[in-house]
């Protein structure tokens, strides 16, 4: 942790999110290491008690999945986190009033990317059942849906397309100390 660097402390949660790819796990991986808390990302929790997301959605439809993905972000929010949680969202987590409500109070990043910063990672993905079709156009059409209510939502936004997982965590922890300095003025 550079000195810098606040640690989030008992009862903190920041929270990532933003498109699918946009790089919010390992984002949050790096910036939890950066404030010494703990990382919890929300679809790793939800596979590893239901299983994997394509089945879910398959099973239990998109609605279903979204039910789950509240529960573990009520969860995760409830639990007693000493260090402080980095949070990693699913990219349509916020899309649910009741998930947005659990986030208030929270500092809530929006990894903001382009098509261009994801496509690497997503074309030929098989395990995005959102993403059918041609990838790019898929992509795009959710976005434009989603944008207004990521930005409605966050309490800080970053370009997350440009620099390695380290560098936008190292990003978000220098912009959340600024803030909570404006805060304290």
């Amino acid at each position: 942790m550079t000195p810098s660097v606040p640690r989030l402390g008992p009862g903190r949660a920041v929270v990532l999110m933003g498109p699918m790819a946009s790089g919010k796990s390992s984002v949050g991986a790096a910036l939890a290491r950066l404030l010494g808390a703990e990382f919890v990302d929300t679809d790793v929790r939800v596979v590893s008690e239901h299983g994997p997301i394509p089945d879910i959605f398959a099973a239990q439809g998109e609605e279903g999945f979204r039910a789950l993905e509240a529960q573990a972000v009520a969860t995760a929010l409830a639990e007693d986190h000493p260090g402080g949680l980095v949070l990693a969202l699913g990219g349509g987590a916020v899309l649910r009033d009741d998930t947005r409500e659990l986030l208030s109070g929270n500092d809530v990043v929006y990894l903001e990317v382009r098509w261009e910063d994801v496509a690497p990672r997503l074309v030929g993905s098989e395990d995005r059942p959102l993403l059918h079709g041609e990838a790019e156009r898929s992509w795009r059409e959710l976005m434009e849906r989603r944008r207004p209510v990521y930005e409605s939502v966050a309490t800080l936004r970053i370009s997350a397309g440009g620099g390695t997982a380290e560098e936008v965590a190292r990003a978000v922890a220098g912009r959340l100390t600024l803030q909570r300095k404006g805060a304290d003025a």
